[in-house]
């Protein structure tokens, strides 16, 4: 357990304090603040749920199960469970190094929510809908994954554990909503599910 903190440690130190750039430091408290990208992932969401198609708005099910579900489970239980600082309150407490781009967060680190539910999200548009609609949203989910290592809230492990989970709920989630999907035609939204061996 040791050697694994002190590679998280040493990793997010690379990440946070030395692979940085100007751009990136503009960049990343953009791109991992959710009122960025939140709005866009709304309207796509309405988009399906309103879209007047049974498997759209079976997908929009999906996804709202997904998401909510990662939510609750990694900040409800995961989070209280683990209990583990934030690498930004670590360094006030020790000579732990951490760039701070965003204000202080005092909540718990392991796992990442923003990981988690970018990643749910991802994964439920790939299981339903195939990786042509989910890969805008893979890309999504490593950005804000990477920028919240980036900004000095969460360690890499916090944000790997997020991903993971995101992609195990989401995944079993899909798989309950999947036995009741129905027959769906190609579109270029959503094409129809790959079929069961």
């Amino acid at each position: 357990m040791e050697l694994l903190t002190a590679f998280d440690h040493n990793l997010f130190v690379l990440l946070n304090g030395s692979l940085t750039s100007a751009f990136l430091d503009w960049f990343m408290p953009l791109i991992t603040d959710a009122k960025t990208w939140m709005p866009f992932i709304l309207i796509i969401w309405l988009g399906l749920l309103f879209s007047g198609r049974p498997h759209l708005r079976v997908l929009a099910l999906a996804l709202l199960l997904s998401v909510g579900l990662t939510d609750l489970i990694c900040a409800r239980v995961i989070k209280k469970s683990v209990g583990r600082l934030r690498p930004c309150e670590l360094s006030q407490k020790t000579d732990f190094k951490c760039r701070l781009l965003l204000p202080m967060k005092t909540s718990k680190s392991f796992p990442s929510n923003h990981a988690a539910n970018t990643a749910a999200f991802a994964t439920a548009m790939i299981v339903i809908c195939g990786i042509k609609a989910g890969w805008p949203f893979i890309m999504l989910a490593f950005l804000v994954g990477y920028s919240r290592i980036y900004v000095g809230v969460h360690f890499p492990l916090d944000v790997l554990a997020g991903w993971f989970s995101g992609f195990l709920v989401a995944l079993l989630v899909c798989r309950i909503v999947r036995k009741k999907w129905p027959p769906a035609p190609v579109t270029a939204e959503c094409p129809a599910p790959p079929a069961r061996q």
